[in-house]
């Protein structure tokens, strides 16, 4: 595979590129708040709020436009997002099935699991290596989801029926999976193509995604006719005809700065560092779920909000460390030198 001219930089967590992506994927968290405001006041369409999810690809031709150097990829790369892209799209369809169905900090918190599946799948495919500080990190986000699932039910959406909430539950674990599979694809395919890490070829990878898993979605729309009841859709939603619109917007733009953010850290660093981060969204999203959509904020979920925070700051503790001693080791290579 064809591979970029520019000089490969060293990947590291705490590089300003991986900070500048974190950042927009924390961002991005905005887009599970619109998509549950969504839901909670009439809408009901699950492809359309799949699409919202990756539909905004177009808003990445603008920084593109500037970029020296076009079509940093090459034509197989290319495809394998695009491939990477219809998985993205399924993923995308699944989580809006449990955002349909489930409180907006229970479903984060489930989504959370996807750092045991992408752990996995990291190490199946890039060999992905465990420090003691990354390893108690993935069992800490891990626990977090189980202990919210024994309080399962306690915060079923008044007038939610049971089976529709289990879906909901059974969807946020199948897409943590297959999420977690992606990832660590990803972070293979990068790999393989010897792509080299620009915010150029970040884009680049992420408009190959966003065009084939918005034909997808397109697809399932035009099959479950959802084009034909979006106009009675939006005379009917709780919040009036405009905000409608607004939020379907709101949420395809906040989406796309996750997206962004999360393709650029599989780049910069690597699929376990993305799910890490992913993790960290879960405080916001519980603090925003409970100040804007005033859910209830469990026992259940802040044992495992504390477990989630607990496993990150170790993950990070444990980057510090190996970060410290790489530079101490640099230093004294440098003196045996001299």
């Amino acid at each position: 595979m064809a591979t970029t001219q520019e000089s490969p930089r060293p990947k590291s967590t705490l590089s300003p590129f991986t900070l500048v992506h974190a950042i927009l994927l924390m961002l991005g968290s905005g887009g599970n708040l619109l998509l549950r405001v969504y839901f909670i006041h009439g809408g009901d369409r699950l492809w359309l709020s799949s699409l919202l999810q990756v539909a905004a690809w177009p808003l990445l031709l603008i920084p593109l436009s500037f970029s020296t150097k076009k079509f940093n990829l090459s034509l197989s790369v290319y495809s394998v997002f695009a491939f990477i892209g219809i998985l993205w799209a399924l993923d995308c369809y699944l989580y809006a099935l449990a955002s349909a169905y489930l409180p907006l900090s229970t479903s984060s918190l489930l989504i959370s699991s996807q750092l045991a599946f992408t752990s996995v799948f990291a190490f199946l495919l890039v060999r992905q290596r465990f420090t003691p500080f990354s390893f108690n990190a993935v069992v800490l986000l891990t626990i977090g989801p189980v202990v919210l699932s024994l309080g399962e039910g306690s915060d079923r959406p008044e007038g939610e029926s049971k089976g529709k909430y289990i879906l909901g539950f059974l969807m946020a674990v199948a897409a943590a999976a297959l999420i977690g599979f992606i990832f660590a694809f990803m972070e293979f395919s990068m790999r393989r193509g010897k792509v080299v890490q620009t915010y150029a070829a970040a884009m680049e990878m992420q408009l190959a995604i966003g065009i084939s898993s918005t034909v997808f979605c397109l697809v399932g729309m035009v099959i479950n006719n959802d084009f034909k009841v979006i106009p009675r859709e939006a005379r009917e939603f709780g919040l009036g005809k405009t905000k409608y619109y607004l939020v379907l917007i709101g949420d395809a733009v906040f989406w796309q700065l996750a997206n962004i953010g999360l393709v650029g850290l599989i780049s910069g660093a690597s699929s376990l560092f993305v799910a890490i981060v992913t993790a960290l969204q879960l405080p916001f999203l519980e603090i925003l779920a409970v100040i804007f959509l005033h859910e209830k904020f469990s026992a259940s979920k802040g044992i495992s909000l504390a477990l989630s925070i607990w496993g990150f700051v170790s993950y990070l503790y444990g980057e510090k460390k190996q970060s410290d001693k790489a530079k101490k080791a640099a230093q004294q290579e440098l003196v045996t030198v001299a």
